[in-house]
C-alpha cells in the first residue's frame, strides 16, 4: 500500500506539472523551468552526497561490503547494457527506433557527468567532514523529487511531446523485461568474484536501484549482512546511472540501456537526466519502466529466499 501510494503521489507531481503549463500557456515560464529543473537537479545530487556520507559506519564497512557491492552492481549493469542493446537492434530493425540526431564525444558531451561527480563529492566531503548537515534527514530529498516530477510535467507540454504513439509500444512491457533479464544475466557471475550464492546474487540486485527497500526487506528476511550489501549496491547503481546515463546517450543504439541502468529510479530520481540526455519523448518510457521496476522488486526479492 506505502508503494502505490509512492507512486500515486509521483504521478500527482507530474501531472500537476502538465496542467499548470496547459494552465499558464505552454510559451510562459518556459525557460524558468529550463533553469528550475537544472538548479534542483545538481541539488539532489548534492544531497545525495550528503546522504551516503551519513550510512553509519562507512569508513569501516565499506571496505569488503563496498567492493562486494561494487562488482554485483557492475555486473548487473553490463547485463543490463547487453540486453537493451539486443532490444534496441531488434526495434531499429523493424523501423521503429527512434531517431535522434548523431552526438560525438567531446569535452562539452564529457563536462555534464564530470559537473555531476562533482557534486556528490562535494556532497559527501560536506557531510562526512563537517557538521554542517548533521540536521539532514534522507527524508527531505523526497519533496525534492516531487518538485522535479513538477518541473518534468511542465516542459512536457510546453515542448508539445506527443505522448500516444509511445504509449502504444510494446516497448512499454520489453524494456523492463530486458532490465530483468540483463540485470540477472550479470548476477550469474556474483558467485564466481564474491562469497555469494547465485541464490544470494539474484536477491542482492533485484532492487533495480531501489536501495532503500532492497536491504530493509532483505534485512527482514534473516540476512542483515546481505541487506547491507544490497543497500550498497543499489545505491551505486543508482549513483552511477548518473554518470552513465549521459555517456549512453551519446550513441544511438545505447538510449534504452540508459533507461535500463536506471531501473526503478528512472521514474523519479534519474528522470530529469533522461529528459535532458535523451529528449522529452523518452519521458513516458523511462516513467513505465521506473513504474513496473518499483512493482516487481518487492515481489521478486522474497522470492530467492524461499
Amino acid at each position: 500500500m506505502q508503494t502505490v501510494w509512492y507512486l500515486v503521489k509521483l504521478g500527482a507531481s507530474l501531472l500537476g506539472g502538465a496542467l499548470c503549463a496547459r494552465l499558464v500557456g505552454r510559451e510562459r515560464f518556459r525557460k524558468s523551468a529550463a533553469y528550475i529543473g537544472d538548479g534542483v537537479l545538481y541539488l539532489l545530487l548534492f544531497l545525495m552526497g550528503i546522504n551516503t556520507a551519513q550510512i553509519p559506519n562507512i569508513t569501516g564497512q565499506i571496505a569488503q561490503m563496498g567492493l562486494d557491492a561494487l562488482l554485483a552492481t557492475l555486473l548487473a549493469m553490463a547485463g543490463s547494457i547487453v540486453t537493451a542493446v539486443l532490444l534496441s537492434l531488434a526495434v531499429s530493425r523493424q523501423g521503429s527506433h527512434p531517431e535522434r540526431p548523431h552526438q560525438k564525444i567531446n569535452w562539452e558531451r564529457l563536462k555534464t557527468p564530470l559537473v555531476m561527480i562533482g557534486t556528490v563529492v562535494v556532497g559527501f566531503l560536506f557531510g562526512f567532514f563537517t557538521p554542517l548537515f548533521d540536521w539532514f534527514s534522507s527524508d527531505m530529498i523526497t519533496p525534492v523529487l516531487y518538485l522535479l516530477l513538477f518541473v518534468v510535467g511542465m516542459q512536457m507540454v510546453q515542448n508539445g511531446v506527443n505522448l500516444l504513439p509511445l504509449l502504444k509500444s510494446p516497448l512499454m512491457l520489453l524494456l523492463p523485461l530486458s532490465t530483468i533479464l540483463g540485470t540477472y544475466l550479470g548476477a550469474l557471475a556474483i558467485p564466481l568474484v564474491t562469497t555469494y550464492t547465485l541464490r544470494e546474487g539474484f536477491a542482492l540486485v533485484s532492487g533495480f536501484g531501489w536501495y532503500s527497500l532492497s536491504g530493509v526487506l532483505i534485512s527482514s528476511l534473516g540476512d542483515p549482512h546481505l541487506g547491507a550489501v544490497s543497500f550498497l549496491s543499489n545505491l551505486f547503481r543508482e549513483s552511477f546511472s548518473f554518470i552513465l546515463i549521459p555517456l549512453l546517450a551519446t550513441f544511438s543504439h545505447f538510449s534504452y540501456a540508459a533507461v535500463s541502468i536506471a531501473g526503478a529510479t528512472s521514474m523519479d530520481v534519474t528522470l530529469p537526466l533522461l529528459k535532458k540526455s535523451l529528449g522529452e519523448t523518452i519521458v513516458p518510457l523511462a516513467i513505465t519502466h521506473g513504474v513496473l521496476m518499483t512493482l516487481v522488486a518487492p515481489l521478486l526479492i522474497p522470492l530467492w529466499f524461499r
